[in-house]
């Protein structure tokens, strides 16, 4: 059931991978779009070529006189003036996934969440269904090349794939029929001081799913696991994916030029083998959490068209992207910022590039999570052969005054420590700001017999892209 949109919306924060698809996608639909960012990107200068007003820097004067609604980035403080002189003028103001979720109200909604791999997993999804014909509208916060919008997929108005964000607990906007659950790892420390309270979010999404509806979870996580649990005692549909068990289920993963070759089964039947062409052992799961809630939104799709999309896939904007080479080795961008994915990535690294060494240089993601997830941290990068911590990066807003002191100096100081207990000897190095990172790179050495991996959700791939231009 379409829902009439307002003539005019007004975006803050415009230029932010969610807020820009919101935007894309109001301008296909004829509504008139505005917006602001305190800096000038990518996104926002796509959005200028598509006919929107947009201005750099916050201003009261930015915001239209008969804006219908004003639409915003968790990013955004309270205290913002446009969105503060909105909500003076009785302007309808509401954030990115409320706005989706009314926007698709009564639509089909399949939701991706959980810990990790939700935007690799949406996209996958995305390109599956699409590749069968559906024509869903998919919003992801990545940008994924099979898509022409990056980061949407403008298609049916009843049918809406979308990355359900815990933060802020966000993912509670969205009314899904298909709910698929990654996992659940404790994150977002600042919102969630527990991970019961940060499990309990999921637990609500699925409570107020709706008859007939749909949740797909990954059986090995135990945490998962038991909301699929919960799921089948609230009346849902259960669908479980797992390594050699469940109902669809990843038999014989087999390594090759930097993907898989997997035995995937569904429901007894045996489909071999599909190609994935994107490395570890992550994203075989990605893809067949993808499978199950594609098969779960749409029984009768054609399985081939789905293997061979899979197949197609070339991965996503820093989700282990190749984005060229610095000082001869290959530069690879990743957008991980908890130590779960910094683990995977450095494993699909080693499976990637088998015979090279493995270069990390990693930026955290705000002081409260380095603080509360510390030793998780200092036990995730065993897997690289060297290592260089730059100064973390602050998150406007998500930073408390007691965190002041928490420094990537301490992880560089706690991780050679680990390193002498465990006998190991590698080159560490604390690198106080992105810009000193050509400096240490070079001072390691590193050649075209090596392997960068950039990581972290911060100012590091801004400064990797310039090393490799």
């Amino acid at each position: 059931m379409s829902v009439v949109l307002p003539k005019k919306a007004h975006c803050i924060g415009v230029g932010g991978i969610h807020v820009s698809a919101v935007a894309k996608l109001l301008i296909a639909r004829g509504v008139t779009v505005s917006g602001s960012d305190a800096f000038e990107n990518d996104e926002t200068k796509d959005l200028a070529a598509r006919g929107a007003v947009i201005s750099i820097g916050h201003h009261v004067s930015n915001l239209p006189i008969d804006a219908g609604v004003v639409i915003y980035s968790h990013a955004v403080p309270p205290e913002n003036a446009e969105l503060a002189e909105a909500k003076r003028r009785g302007i309808q103001c509401v954030d990115t996934h409320a706005f989706l979720a009314w926007m698709f109200g009564g639509a089909q909604q399949i939701v991706v969440t959980g810990s990790h791999g939700k935007s690799t997993t949406t996209s996958m999804l995305g390109l599956i269904l699409a590749s069968c014909g559906v024509n869903p509208t998919v919003i992801v916060g990545t940008k994924v090349p099979g898509f022409v919008d990056g980061n949407l997929r403008i298609g049916r108005e009843d049918l809406l794939i979308v990355e359900g964000d815990e933060y802020q607990r966000h993912v509670l906007s969205y009314q899904p029929t298909v709910l698929v659950l990654n996992n659940v790892e404790l994150d977002h420390v600042d919102v969630y001081p527990t991970i019961e309270a940060y499990e309990q979010v999921f637990r609500e999404v699925v409570k107020k799913m709706g008859e007939g509806t749909v949740v797909v979870v990954n059986a090995d996580d135990v945490r998962a696991h038991a909301i699929g649990a919960f799921a089948r005692a609230e009346k849902k549909s259960l669908v479980e994916v797992g390594m050699n068990a469940g109902d669809v289920h990843i038999g014989k993963i087999e390594s090759r030029d930097g993907g898989s070759s997997v035995d995937m089964h569904l429901s007894g039947d045996v489909i071999v083998p599909f190609d994935l062409n994107v490395p570890g052992e992550m994203n075989v799961r990605n893809a067949a959490m993808a499978l199950a809630g594609a098969r779960a939104a749409v029984p009768t799709m054609d399985l081939e068209r789905a293997y061979d999309a899979l197949a197609a896939f070339k991965g996503c904007w820093r989700r282990f992207e190749r984005i060229g080479e610095v000082n001869g080795a290959v530069a690879v961008s990743d957008y991980g910022h908890h130590p779960t994915e910094v683990r995977a990535t450095l494993a699909a690294a080693h499976e990637a590039f088998p015979d090279r060494r493995i270069v990390l240089a990693f930026q955290p993601h705000h002081r409260n999570r380095t603080k509360h997830l510390f030793s998780e941290f200092v036990a995730s990068f065993d897997g690289a052969d060297v290592l260089m911590l730059v100064e973390i990066y602050d998150v406007p807003g998500r930073e408390a005054t007691e965190d002041a002191n928490v420094s990537s100096s301490q992880l560089m100081d706690a991780v050679k420590q680990r390193d002498v207990e465990r006998g190991k000897q590698r080159p560490i190095s604390f690198v106080p700001s992105v810009s000193d990172l050509a400096q240490a790179i070079s001072s390691a050495g590193v050649t075209e017999q090596d392997v960068i991996l950039f990581m972290g959700a911060g100012a590091i791939d801004a400064e990797a892209r310039k090393m490799v231009n």
